[in-house]
C-alpha cells in the first residue's frame, strides 16, 4: 500500500516492499551518514515549527584537528559543551555529527538562547576548551545568526 507523509517543509511518499529477506551486510569503514540517517534528519527538520521557536538562534560548526580516540571521547567533549551551553543560557540544540573525508568528526549545530542576546565567542571558547586535547583551533570554528527558515 502507498504511503504518503507530508511535514511543514516537504514530504516524502513511498510503497513497502511487500516481502523483504534481508540479510545483514557487514560493518566497514565509515563512508558517511547511511542513507537511514540521513532521511531521519531530513525528516525532523522537515517538522520543525520555526515560527514556534522562541530566542536568538546560532548555526555553528565546531572541528578539532585529530580525531578522537574514541568515540566515548568525543561523546565526552560534546556533552562537556552542551552543559557549558545550557549554564550560558542555551535553551535548545540540535546537532549532528558528521565525517570530514580526512577521518575526523565534525559537529554542526543549531543552538537557541534565551532572549535576544547570543554571543559567538562564547559558544566557540567553551568548545575549544573541552576540544583541546584534539587540536581544536579558532580558525577552523565556524558560525552565524539563523535569520528565518534556512538559516
Amino acid at each position: 500500500m502507498p504511503v504518503i507523509t507530508v511535514y511543514r517543509h516537504g514530504g516524502k511518499g513511498g510503497v513497502a516492499p511487500m516481502n523483504l529477506p534481508h540479510i545483514r551486510t557487514p560493518r566497514g569503514e565509515v563512508q558517511g551518514w547511511s542513507p537511514g540517517a540521513v532521511r531521519r534528519n531530513t525528516e525532523f527538520l522537515m517538522c520543525v515549527r520555526e515560527d514556534k521557536l522562541t530566542g536568538v538562534g546560532l548555526a555553528l560548526t565546531l572541528t578539532v584537528r585529530d580525531c578522537p580516540a574514541t568515540a566515548q571521547e568525543w561523546q565526552r567533549m560534546r556533552r562537556a559543551w552542551e552543559k557549558r551551553m545550557k549554564r550560558a543560557g542555551m535553551i535548545r540544540v540540535h546537532w549532528v555529527t558528521e565525517w570530514q573525508r580526512r577521518g575526523v568528526p565534525h559537529l554542526h549545530c543549531a543552538i537557541w538562547f534565551s532572549g535576544t542576546v547570543y554571543d559567538f565567542s562564547l559558544c566557540i571558547d567553551a568548545w575549544l576548551a573541552v576540544a583541546s586535547s584534539c587540536g581544536a583551533a579558532l580558525r577552523g570554528q565556524h558560525g552565524r545568526i539563523i535569520d528565518g527558515v534556512v538559516g
